[in-house]
């Protein structure tokens, strides 16, 4: 049986924010789907589907931040899936009142959407700046290293739109999967506390905080986070090998 990890990056961000935390498992498989042409939110979810079918009798650990994240929680819903690791990630990312605790107001998504098709630059560098610690904003090669110039502007209004719509909590009480959740503890775009409620949401989740650090933990600190997942991974392997054959 192959070992299969999925790579799920969040909202206008590119494929190669993984490489740092990718590289330390040279035995699996990485697979990584691609939404840059993408012009529908249903077309996220879509993409993730095509790249697990051929996948259904292999060892497949999905790897989620942000967005990709949520793509990740309905995935495990669905398909048999031996591990799952979220990162920055909350099951609702919109909330009606004005509670950052709980999530972005419907109206900045939609603010947005429509900057983005004349501002686009605006929109992502305020986006980027929001994902940062100020100390994280020092660090100027990995900021560069976060741009979404691999999405088009329909792909990013697109996934704005998804994040809007997007409900996971309905999925939360019957994921058996075992989950792993990564959450920097200076996160602006989904709070700490957001983390700890998906955290507590699901059955046996293992939920690791990190000091000083933003929403983008597996580009500033990918030893932490990569630590983490070779934790789970061990765990993983002692489980199915206790397994009766």
């Amino acid at each position: 049986m192959r070992k299969v990890m999925l790579w799920l990056t969040g909202w206008g961000m590119p494929d190669y924010s993984w490489d740092a935390v990718r590289s330390q498992f040279p035995s699996y498989q990485h697979i990584t789907p691609t939404y840059s042409n993408v012009t529908d939110s249903l077309q996220f979810y879509e993409r993730v589907e095509e790249e697990v079918r051929s996948l259904l009798d292999q060892e497949l650990i999905v790897v989620g931040w942000s967005m990709g994240g949520m793509l990740g929680i309905r995935l495990a819903a669905q398909y048999p899936v031996s591990g799952l690791v979220l990162i920055g990630t909350t099951a609702r990312f919109t909330y009606e009142q004005h509670d950052l605790r709980k999530g972005w107001h419907p109206v900045v998504l939609q603010r947005m959407k429509r900057q983005l098709s004349v501002a686009r630059e605006r929109v992502m560098d305020s986006f980027v700046e929001q994902m940062l610690t100020p100390e994280e904003r020092k660090q100027i090669g990995l900021y560069v290293g976060l741009d979404s110039q691999k999405w088009s502007t329909a792909a990013l209004i697109a996934g704005l739109t998804y994040l809007e719509e997007e409900d996971c909590r309905p999925f939360l009480s019957s994921l058996t999967t075992p989950t792993l959740v990564i959450h920097g503890m200076e996160d602006s775009i989904c709070s700490l506390a957001a983390g700890e409620e998906l955290a507590s949401s699901l059955a046996g989740a293992n939920f690791v905080q990190i000091p000083d650090c933003g929403h983008a933990p597996h580009v500033f600190v990918p030893e932490v986070v990569g630590d983490s997942l070779k934790r789970m991974v061990e765990r993983l392997a002692e489980e199915s090998n206790q397994q009766p054959i």
